[in-house]
C-alpha cells in the first residue's frame, strides 16, 4: 500500500495543468483553463482544468478528478502506476507499505521492462567494442570514445538472436516483445531481435533510465533509422532523445538546441554543443515543447536545410504557438540546404554553429516571413486569404502582452489596424469564468449562464452508426463483443449493441429500412432509432471503415479501462480477481501493441 502522506505530498508538487497540459491543449478561460475533453469526441470544449482547486471536470461527459486520476484515466493505468509514472517525473521514489499483497504485474512489469533495456543496452555498449565496423563508422562521423561512453553508444550484431544470450527465456518472454526488442516471425512464430546491424542510441528519461533505443544502420538500408515502437515506458510524442545528458548544458548556456536526429545530438556535443537534443523519429509535437520550456526560457531550433527540415520547422512552429509568451521563446536556425547540424558543425567549426545560434529568426519573424512570402498582402484578395491562414495560429496564442506585439506586428504587414485585424481573427478577452453577455436592454449586463449543456453522444452510439452504414464490416465488431460479453454488469446500451450486431451478422441487406422495426424489446428498438437517426446525419464522403475500426478501437479501450479500474478498486485482490485482473492488463497490453503494429 502507498502512504496516504506520501500521495498527498504528490498531489502538492503536482501541477495539475501540466499532467493534462501533455495530452490536451488547454487555453486560458478566465481562472481556470479549458480544453476539448479527451475521453469523449467534442467540436466546442467543455473540459476545465482548475490550477487553484487542482481539479479536472467535463461538462459535457461528466469526467473529474486530479492529476493521478486522470493519468489513470487517460492512458489506462491503474492507482500505482500513476503513482509511480507521475513521482518518476519529479524524481520521487514510491515508497510502499508492507503486508498488502498487490498483484506484482502492478509494481513490477514496469520495471521489469526497464531492467530487460538496461541488459540490452549494456550487452549493445560490450558489443561496440568488439566490432572494428561500427567503431570506424563511429570514427569517420568525427566522435571520440569519450561522447559515445557519455550517451552510452552501442552496437546490434547482425543477428537474429542476439539478446538470447542476455535473456535465459528468450524464446518464452512476451515482455521482450512488449519493451520493443524483440519481435515474432509470421512464418514461424519464432522470436527473434527487432535491432540488427545497427549502431545503438539509448534513450533515456529524467532519471536516466534506458526506455527505449534508436539503431542507425552503418551502410545503406532502409530504413535509416528504426526507434523503440510505443511501449508502457515508451512514449516518443512524449520523450526527447539527449534530454538527461543535456540539463546541465542547459542551465549553463541558456538554451536547448533542438534538433532532427541522433548523430546530430552527439556530433553537436562533440564540438561543445552539450545542450542538443533531438525528436524520435517524430515532428515536434506541444508536449516536447512543454518538457523543454521546464528546463529553459529559450529553445533553439536547427533541422536539416532541405525540404523535408523546412517542414519540420513550420511543424515545430506550430507545436510552440500555444507556449510561447514575453518570457519563453523560441527561435529558428536556417541551414544552408546541403548542410544538416552535424556535417555544419564539422564543415564551420563550433564559431561558425554559434554565429548561427546568435542569427537564429525568432518565431515571430519565422511567421511574418512566411505570411510574406506565402501571400501577395499588397492585394485585397492576398490580404484576405492571409488571415483565414493566420486565424487558427494566433488563437493558439496566449493572450499576453507577446501577442498583442504579434497583432500588431501583423496588422502593419497586412495593412491593417491591431483593432481590425484582431477583429478578423476573432481574439476575445475573457470576460470572466461561466458570464455570458445578452444585450437585450440598456442596463443588460453580465450573468451567470446555467443553461443545461447538451448531453454528449456516446462511442458506441457512433460506432454503431458507422456499422450502419458499413455493415459489410460486422466482422470488425466482434472482438468488441466478446469483451462485453465478459461483463457482469454491462450498461444496457451494450446489450442494445450486441443485439444490432447480431441482427447485422444475420442479414446485412435492406439494414436502415428493417431496423426501425427489427426489435420487439422496446429499449433495445429506442436505442437502435437514435443509431439510425445519427447515421443518416453522417456525411456520405467519409471513409466509415476506417471510422468504423477507430471506433472497435476506442470502445475497446475504453472497456478495459474501466474493468482494470473495477478491480484496482477491489485491492487487496485475492484468488479468481487476481487472476482476472492479470489476463485483463496482458490481453490489454496485447492489444494496445497490436494497434501501434498496425499503425
Amino acid at each position: 500500500m502507498i502512504p496516504q502522506n506520501f500521495i498527498d505530498d504528490l498531489l502538492y508538487r503536482l501541477d495539475i495543468a501540466d499532467v493534462v497540459g501533455r495530452y490536451v491543449q488547454l487555453k486560458s478561460a478566465g481562472a481556470n483553463l479549458q480544453g476539448l475533453c479527451p475521453f469523449h469526441k467534442e467540436k466546442s470544449p467543455s473540459f476545465s482544468v482548475s490550477p487553484s482547486k487542482q481539479f479536472y471536470h467535463c461538462f459535457g461527459c461528466g469526467a473529474s478528478g486530479n492529476a493521478i486520476g486522470f493519468v489513470m484515466e487517460h492512458l489506462g493505468m491503474t492507482f500505482p502506476e500513476a503513482v509511480e509514472q507521475l513521482a518518476g517525473q519529479l524524481g520521487m521514489e514510491v515508497p510502499y507499505e508492507k503486508g498488502m499483497d498487490l498483484p506484482e504485474e502492478v509494481r513490477s512489469e514496469r520495471d521489469q521492462i526497464v531492467e530487460l533495456l538496461t541488459r540490452s543496452a549494456n550487452y549493445y555498449k560490450a558489443q561496440l567494442k568488439q566490432s572494428p565496423r561500427a567503431v570506424q563508422y563511429l570514427k569517420n562521423r568525427g566522435l571520440t570514445g569519450q561522447i559515445a561512453a557519455r550517451y552510452g553508444l552501442g552496437y546490434a550484431p547482425d543477428n537474429y538472436q542476439n539478446l538470447e544470450s542476455v535473456v535465459d527465456d528468450y524464446a518464452s518472454n512476451v515482455l521482450l516483445d512488449t519493451a520493443g526488442l524483440t519481435k515474432l516471425s509470421e512464418q514461424n512464430s519464432r522470436r527473434y531481435d527487432r535491432f540488427r546491424d545497427r549502431v545503438m542510441f539509448p534513450i533515456r528519461n529524467a532519471k536516466g533510465q534506458v526506455i527505449g533505443f534508436g539503431g542507425r544502420v552503418i551502410e545503406k538500408a532502409e530504413p535509416k533509422y528504426l526507434n523503440s515502437p510505443e511501449t508502457p515506458v515508451f512514449h516518443k510524442g512524449h520523450e526527447v532523445y539527449g534530454l538527461f545528458e543535456a540539463r546541465q548544458a542547459i542551465h549553463k548556456k541558456g538554451y536547448v538546441l533542438i534538433t532532427e536526429g541522433y548523430m546530430d545530438v552527439v556530433a553537436l556535443a562533440q564540438w561543445g554543443f552539450e545542450n542538443a537534443v533531438a525528436t524520435l523519429g517524430t515532428a515536434v509535437t506541444p508536449d516536447h515543447v512543454q518538457k523543454l520550456f521546464k528546463q529553459t526560457d529559450r529553445l533553439v531550433f536547427a533541422f536539416d536545410g532541405d525540404g523535408a527540415g523546412q517542414k519540420a520547422a513550420w511543424r515545430a512552429l506550430q507545436a510552440c504557438l500555444s507556449h510561447v509568451n514575453e518570457v519563453k521563446r523560441a527561435d529558428f536556425i536556417f541551414l544552408p540546404t546541403e548542410h544538416d547540424p552535424d556535417s555544419y558543425v564539422r564543415t564551420e567549426g563550433p564559431d561558425g554553429f554559434e554565429a548561427l545560434v546568435a542569427k537564429a529568426l525568432s518565431l515571430s519573424d519565422y511567421l511574418l516571413r512566411q505570411v510574406g512570402s506565402q501571400f501577395q498582402v499588397q492585394q485585397v484578395e492576398g490580404s484576405s486569404a492571409a488571415v483565414a491562414f493566420l486565424k487558427p495560429l494566433v488563437a493558439q496564442v496566449q493572450p499576453s502582452v507577446f501577442r498583442s506585439a504579434l497583432v500588431r506586428s501583423l496588422a502593419d504587414l497586412l495593412g491593417m489596424t491591431p483593432v481590425e485585424l484582431s477583429s478578423h481573427l476573432g481574439l476575445k478577452r475573457p470576460v470572466g469564468e461561466g458570464q455570458v453577455f445578452r444585450r437585450k436592454g440598456k442596463d443588460a449586463g453580465p450573468r451567470a449562464d446555467f443553461s443545461p449543456r447538451p448531453k454528449a453522444k456516446s462511442a458506441l452510439l457512433g460506432l454503431a452508426a458507422r456499422l450502419v452504414r458499413a455493415p459489410q464490416c460486422v466482422g470488425e465488431c466482434f472482438s468488441l463483443v466478446e469483451l462485453y460479453e465478459k461483463s457482469d454488469a454491462l450498461p444496457q446500451e451494450g446489450h442494445s449493441f450486441i443485439h444490432l450486431v447480431e441482427k447485422i451478422k444475420e442479414n446485412p441487406n435492406l439494414l436502415m429500412a428493417r431496423l426501425p422495426n427489427a426489435f420487439n424489446d422496446q429499449v433495445h428498438q429506442s436505442w437502435v432509432n437514435g443509431v439510425v437517426q445519427e447515421a443518416q446525419q453522417l456525411d456520405d464522403e467519409i471513409d466509415f471503415e476506417t471510422e468504423l475500426k477507430d471506433a472497435v478501437y476506442q470502445c475497446s479501450e475504453a472497456w478495459f479501462k474501466s474493468e482494470l479500474a473495477r478491480l484496482s478498486q477491489l485491492m487487496p485482490l485475492q484468488g479468481e480477481q487476481l487472476v482476472l485482473y492479470h489476463e485483463f492488463m496482458r490481453q490489454f497490453q496485447n492489444f494496445k501493441q497490436k494497434r501501434v503494429n498496425q499503425l
